[in-house]
């Protein structure tokens, strides 16, 4: 199954919620739980959002999964059979439903020994291709709808040009003919809207041909200098869709970026989180970014 397919809960939601309210667990036998899994993870933090208690490091991108002490089976019997429960990107519990992910990624267990035993292998840091996975889909959504934008102003000035929205084949070679042959159309205004027409459609193929392959950057403070974590990605939409690229053999890491990668990775910086630039990149947070080749 598919990492995307976990619940992914960004670290700096839980510090800031950490930061402004006090972290109730719910019950004791949690609570020790909880306490059983620091004493095996020192410096694992957790924080409650949406009745799910998340396990994290303040320094991480993500929370390394999630924990409970519960009745989890779907259908109640009496006694109640409460187990401790460890959910992570990194179970595959194939005794389970394959199409529940929530079953799919959790170990449980009666015994707390055994359950903390889980808590410390499957609560483990995403590796930088882990975050590629999580969220390079949303960069290919982005990227999808400034395609869609750049399809709707074609579309419009097709209408305005001809009255259709779809222009006909015989008529907008007829019309490129014109254009590239420097045609001056008796009403101005028409004219501006054919030339607009082809200038926007030739970028927008052009685009559509160039903007498949990226650069993702993940930026970490090591010792008070940037490393930069660098994974090479060719074509975008395969790898969003769970296409089966390498990653990891495309990963390098590095203290100093490619000057024509800084430099996008620098006006990304200043936008906010889930930004598009065309021609530029795209920035999940300050931390990731997607950059074009």
């Amino acid at each position: 199954m598919s990492i995307n397919k976990f619940t992914h809960q960004r670290v700096d939601e839980l510090v800031r919620l950490a930061a402004s309210e006090r972290f109730e667990s719910g019950s004791l036998t949690l609570l020790n739980f909880m306490e059983e899994i620091q004493k095996k993870l020192r410096g694992i933090q957790f924080g409650r959002i949406s009745q799910r208690v998340y396990a994290y490091y303040p320094d991480e991108l993500f929370a390394r999964g999630y924990i409970s002490y519960r009745d989890i089976r779907y259908i109640r019997s009496v006694p109640e059979k409460y187990t401790y429960n460890v959910s992570s990107p990194y179970i595959e519990n194939n005794k389970t439903d394959k199409y529940n992910a929530d079953r799919f990624f959790r170990m449980s267990s009666i015994n707390v020994d055994t359950a903390v035993r889980n808590a410390v292998k499957y609560l483990r840091a995403y590796t930088p291709t882990d975050i590629v996975r999580v969220t390079v889909g949303l960069a290919n959504d982005a990227r999808n709808e400034v395609s869609h934008e750049e399809q709707m102003d074609i579309r419009q000035l097709s209408s305005k040009i001809c009255g259709s929205r779809a222009m006909e084949k015989n008529l907008r070679n007829e019309l490129m003919h014109l254009y590239n042959a420097g045609h001056q159309f008796v009403d101005p205004e028409y004219g501006s809207a054919v030339a607009e027409y082809f200038t926007k459609h030739a970028a927008h193929t052009e685009n559509e041909k160039t903007g498949v392959d990226f650069t993702f950057v993940l930026v970490k403070t090591v010792d008070g200098r940037h490393r930069f974590t660098c994974v090479d990605i060719n074509r975008i939409r395969s790898v969003a869709y769970g296409g089966e690229e390498k990653l990891d053999a495309n990963t390098h890491v590095t203290y100093e970026l490619p000057d024509d990668v800084l430099s996008k990775v620098s006006v990304l910086t200043v936008g906010e989180d889930n930004t598009f630039l065309d021609g530029v990149g795209y920035k999940y947070c300050d931390e990731v970014y997607y950059v074009y080749k």
